[in-house]
């Protein structure tokens, strides 16, 4: 049996650091530095992961140590995917204490080539870098067994990030001591778990039917396959005589782990229904199961939805995304850059697990501890989620929107799938819905589509047991709806229980998930939220806007310069008399500069200053808010920096 603790740990900044992103801005740096949301640094977990593998090995050669212990605890190459107590699990280490505002994270250091003992041509460079002093934490979850020699390891990286030949990132690492988790009461004997996880980390859950050669679509929920495996990995550490006891029931059909679903609030969530159309620009929708809508857009509402009254609600999690570099190991690897994408943190999702046999409850609800590692990269520094509590509950909460036992059914249903759908014939092979199976299902003689709203995807897998990926299907998606004629209304307790079983193939993994709504509530709807076309809106901080001004301000004035024939060294003395005013406050030898290349050398000559001229003193006499149309810190040093850096762009394209 496994024994993992998890420990912080403690990055601090000996120097300024370089701890780049790979891309650079536009008007701005040419190196960038990795930021969040807010515009904060950060250090990748991967990237860190990189460090603390180079240190392990140099430690374990240094002490004679087995060399395949790098591997066992950072990964190899050809690793299949199969869960194991010694991989190292990192996070992101994060500024902390984080500064009020972004802007006292940084400097910005600016570089050129030599050549013969003078400037190269079109060499000089600025970079974005991290001051010294902050301090960067994060956690680590390892083997209790790993802990002195992970501690060793990580005192032993001295730098990190880029230009480190250059005197950059100087780091100081420490780790401290276990967090303990706080015992959670079981659950009892139940048939539906309910759990709630938020992403305390970026998560990426592929979706490859949006993939292309270099970039990775993700898909915005937590797929119940993902559930199922991290469930299974846990178990088989923590009590593996336990799993293979109860393999058979936990891996069956008879437990079935359904998908996570972004929620909003504690109501009832849906997937995005298809179906939907309308005017554009308009809120009124029409559902083309039951009228025409030739001429009309189709309704986008995203990956979720509630319905409410006569109008349908949808949403979306919120997505980001990662420039990333392949390492090349052997001749043929592609190193070409690849962008992932991922659902970002601080989302909620809410999904349920439903279980034939109660008295797993206990054993599975143990799996989800303080924090559970779900999707791709998961030892990479993503993947990371904090969990609500399980709770055992009657049923799913989206079963309001379904029939109640005993109620009096129609023979036209409306049938949803909340999962990807699709059903086996005799051969085995997927046919979308068997229609004669469903009758039988149904307790009735016959069952026809009058109409469907649907979307085709093809889904795959991987099986731990035999090391090997899970032939994909070709299934209807998520959100797919069909309008059903029976020969006669089935009894609610038939419908209740293809709900409950599901339809068709792979259902232990959450396919084939199935509600059948109410008819009233479908044909109902008359609008939808405009909210449904956009994702959870991402919220810009002023020193965000403040920074993306800037760049705007530069990249629309970064031709003027020398458009009236102002030589370099001509700009570059200008830029040194900014760069001592702004050391020292005072522009009087600037403005003095001005006057004299203006007024006392003759028309010819003003006339290349003029434009220069202009330029200078409206931004040095106009407050900054209305020269940059935003907020923000407002000074005579901070109207000289916003010229230095105009100055800097503009030199570079004229080298170019």
């Amino acid at each position: 049996m496994s024994d993992r603790v998890t420990l912080g740990m403690t990055l601090e900044l000996c120097s300024d650091a370089i701890f780049g992103s790979g891309f650079s801005i536009p008007g701005g740096e040419d190196i960038a530095v990795c930021q969040d949301g807010e515009g904060y640094p950060y250090l990748k977990g991967s990237t860190f992961k990189g460090l603390l593998r180079e240190s392990l090995e140099n430690l374990l050669a240094w002490t004679g140590g087995d060399n395949g212990t790098a591997g066992e605890l950072c990964g190899a190459s050809g690793w299949e995917g199969a869960a194991d107590g010694r991989r190292l699990q990192l996070t992101a280490l994060f500024p902390d204490p984080r500064p009020e505002t972004p802007d006292g994270c940084y400097s910005t250091r600016f570089f050129t080539g030599l050549e013969g003992g003078v400037v190269k041509s079109a060499t000089l460079r600025a970079a974005s870098c991290i001051r010294r002093g902050l301090r960067f934490t994060g956690e680590v979850t390892c083997d209790a067994g790993d802990v002195e020699l992970l501690r060793q390891a990580v005192q032993g990286i001295k730098w990190a990030g880029t230009l480190r030949s250059r005197g950059f990132g100087r780091v100081r690492c420490t780790l401290d001591d276990p967090v303990c988790e706080v015992e959670r009461p079981p659950l009892t004997a139940i048939h539906c778990i309910r759990y709630r996880l938020e992403t305390v980390l970026p998560v990426l859950v592929t979706d490859p039917g949006r993939s292309r050669d270099n970039s990775y679509a993700t898909r915005g929920y937590l797929p119940g396959s993902a559930i199922r495996g991290m469930v299974v990995s846990t178990l088989a550490q923590q009590d593996p005589a336990w799993l293979e006891a109860h393999r058979a029931a936990l891996l069956g059909e008879g437990t079935r782990f359904l998908d996570a679903l972004p929620v909003e609030g504690e109501g009832a969530c849906l997937p995005g229904i298809m179906g939907f159309y309308g005017e554009k620009g308009s809120d009124q929708v029409v559902s083309v199961l039951n009228q025409d809508v030739a001429g009309m857009k189709r309704a986008n509402l995203g990956t979720c939805c509630a319905l409410e009254g006569n109008t349908v609600r949808g949403w979306s999690a919120s997505t980001g995304g990662n420039l990333r570099i392949q390492r090349q190991v052997g001749k043929d690897e592609d190193t070409r850059p690849f962008q992932t994408r991922h659902i970002d943190a601080g989302q909620i999702f809410e999904g349920y697990i439903l279980l034939d046999d109660p008295t797993l409850a206990e054993a599975i609800g143990g799996a989800f501890g303080k924090q559970v590692w779900l999707g791709a990269d998961r030892y990479e520094g993503f993947g990371q989620c904090s969990v609500t509590t399980p709770e055992g509950v009657e049923a799913p909460s989206w079963q309001a929107y379904g029939y109640a036992p005993g109620v009096q059914t129609d023979s036209t249903l409306y049938l949803l799938a909340l999962s990807p759908l699709t059903m086996l014939d005799d051969y085995g092979e997927p046919c979308g819905l068997d229609l004669n199976a469903l009758a039988g299902r149904l307790g009735v003689e016959r069952v026809q589509i009058a109409a469907c709203s649907t979307a085709m995807a093809e889904f795959g897998g991987y099986n731990r047991t035999w090391k090997c990926r899970v032939p994909t299907l070709r299934m209807y998606d998520r959100g797919s709806i069909f309008k059903l004629r029976c020969s006669a209304a089935p009894k609610a307790e038939a419908l209740l229980d293809v709900q409950r079983t599901g339809l068709g193939a792979r259902r232990a993994e959450g396919f084939g998930q199935v509600l059948f709504l109410r008819r009233e509530l479908l044909e109902g709807v008359r609008c939808k939220d405009d909210g449904g076309e956009k994702t959870a809106p991402v919220v810009e901080t002023p020193a965000v806007r403040l920074r993306r001004a800037r760049y705007r301000w530069v990249m629309d004035r970064s031709g003027e310069l020398y458009r009236d024939g102002l030589s370099r060294s001509q700009l570059g003395t200008i830029q040194a008399l900014c760069e001592k005013a702004m050391a020292s406050g005072n522009t009087e030898e600037l403005l003095a500069h001005l006057e004299k290349n203006t007024g006392d050398r003759g028309a010819k000559h003003a006339a290349r200053f003029r434009g220069i001229d202009r330029l200078i003193r409206q931004v040095l006499n106009a407050p900054l808010e209305q020269t940059l149309g935003t907020p923000g810190p407002d000074g005579t040093a901070q109207r000289l920096e916003l010229l230095c850096l105009l100055f800097d762009h503009s030199r570079k394209e004229g080298m170019a």
